[in-house]
């Protein structure tokens, strides 16, 4: 059975555009619930205007705050997290482990039967993606890797531009759905690189190398080729060499 993800509060941010206006500064996280089997997990309880708001959105959902045991921070931006604290039962899922109170461990790639957990750094050097296998295809739960659909192009706050790039390449390549940092969720263009259309098709040359070039991949978790090569960079290479 698949898992689900909905967005509980649509994010914003003007946070590009303050540095040319010089007004105030307004931001508020996309706010998202993915539940899969013994899993309620809210992912980046930010920036929003009270808590009421939250515990809203979950009783829509048939939910109480006690109900969520997994709450995840996509990275360690205070507009992501501010209201981790509200939610009791929950354990928090971040870069560095899962915490339980005081106690952490480390998490494993494949979270669930239908959520995997991956680096993301570029915007942030703490970033996370979470993959999760939904009835309409792969939903990627990025955080900040984008803010927006395909957007900011040029990220003025990433830390390492860089691996930003290899992280939307990733994010792109595996998802069908992106629940982006600021905004809706939106449906990926396949052919796509980092936000941009290509005209020759890197991404469907990209999968079609994987799957023929990379041995260490094909046993992987999930069962999965193009899943485990594009967590692994194995998508780079394969490109590269091709």
């Amino acid at each position: 059975m698949a898992a689900e993800v909905k967005i509980l509060v649509e994010g914003f941010t003007n946070a590009d555009s303050k540095a040319e206006s010089g007004g105030e500064e307004k931001t508020c996280p996309t706010v998202s619930l993915v539940r899969d089997e013994g899993i309620v997990m809210v992912v980046d309880p930010g920036a929003v205007d009270s808590q009421q708001i939250l515990v809203d959105k979950l009783k829509q959902e048939g939910l109480e705050v006690k109900d969520v045991n997994f709450v995840c921070i996509t990275h360690s931006h205070v507009d992501h997290y501010m209201n981790v604290g509200m939610f009791p039962n929950a354990k928090i899922l971040e870069y560095f482990g899962v915490w339980d109170k005081g106690r952490v461990e480390d998490w494993r790639e494949v979270f669930s039967e239908n959520i995997m957990v991956f680096r993301t750094p570029g915007h942030d050097n703490t970033s996370i993606t979470l993959f999760v296998r939904t009835e309409k295809g792969m939903a990627a739960v990025c955080g900040d890797v984008f803010w927006k659909e395909n957007y900011p192009e040029e990220d003025l706050y990433a830390t390492e531009p860089q691996k930003l790039e290899k992280s939307r390449r990733l994010v792109l390549e595996m998802a069908d759905w992106v629940v982006p940092g600021h905004g809706a969720m939106y449906k990926v263009r396949k052919g796509q690189v980092s936000g941009k259309e290509e005209p020759h098709g890197i991404a469907a040359h990209k999968t079609k190398e994987t799957v023929i070039n990379c041995k260490k991949c094909r046993a992987g978790p999930w069962n999965t080729q193009i899943v485990v090569c594009a967590a692994r960079g194995c998508v780079t290479g394969a490109v590269n060499a091709g």
